[in-house]
């Protein structure tokens, strides 16, 4: 692989990081990005020594990746070399998760899951109800005429789930007074202001204006 540009699987599977691991390293400068776009883009053929060392550095060494960056900037080739060889018998890390959590709800549920008691050897649990019957009954407190849980996992979703279906406020008119200071900043005030707090507004303007500009009065 060191002759030839391997994809981000390659990569991952040669250096034992996870993509997601390769993709941060990416975003902070450390490892060069790929040549193109897609699922078969392809990194440049160094990729994996730099990685390596990337990860021999942080993982042997305990730098932080600050740290990294710079040594990065000034290793030789033979220190990176060097810096490679450390991560050799280093075990892969963990995997990523299949999925993750969609919403609040989705992992409320999967603890709940979680929590659920195992039966011990010799104890059924009840069977589960037939089509057309529902839950076994709780003691719930009652809101009309549903059945609303008190507390617990299912309480809690049931308040998220109200809150999510809640229409979305209506945003008042405000009144709000903008002073330009510079081309790409403004002073911003919301609120009705009389004459002396405008006038106390603009001079406060104009001295924000001359720190920035450099202007002296």
């Amino acid at each position: 692989m060191t002759d030839t540009e391997p994809t981000l699987a390659e990569l991952a599977a040669a250096s034992g990081l996870e993509p997601r691991t390769i993709r941060s390293w990416v975003a902070q400068g450390l490892l060069p990005g790929p040549r193109s776009r897609g699922p078969g883009a392809r990194y440049p053929a160094d990729a994996l020594k730099r990685l390596l060392a990337i990860r021999g550095m942080r993982d042997r060494l305990g730098m932080p990746l600050a740290a990294i960056r710079q040594e990065l900037l000034v290793a030789t080739p033979e220190q990176l070399r060097v810096h490679a060889g450390r991560a050799a018998d280093l075990v892969p890390e963990p995997r990523e998760l299949a999925s993750a959590p969609s919403s609040a709800l989705d992992y409320l549920r999967g603890l709940r899951e979680r929590r659920e008691p195992t039966p011990a050897a010799g104890v059924a649990l009840p069977p589960p109800p037939r089509a057309g019957e529902g839950p076994p009954p709780r003691s719930p407190q009652r809101q009309g005429s549903l059945a609303l849980p008190t507390a617990g996992f299912e309480a809690l979703e049931l308040h998220l789930a109200q809150a999510r279906r809640e229409p979305p406020r209506k945003v008042r008119a405000e009144e709000w007074l903008r002073i330009p200071i510079a081309p790409d900043v403004e002073l911003a005030v919301r609120g009705r202001l009389d004459a002396e707090q405008r006038a106390r507004l603009e001079r406060c303007a104009d001295l924000i204006r001359d720190i920035l500009l450099g202007s002296s009065s």
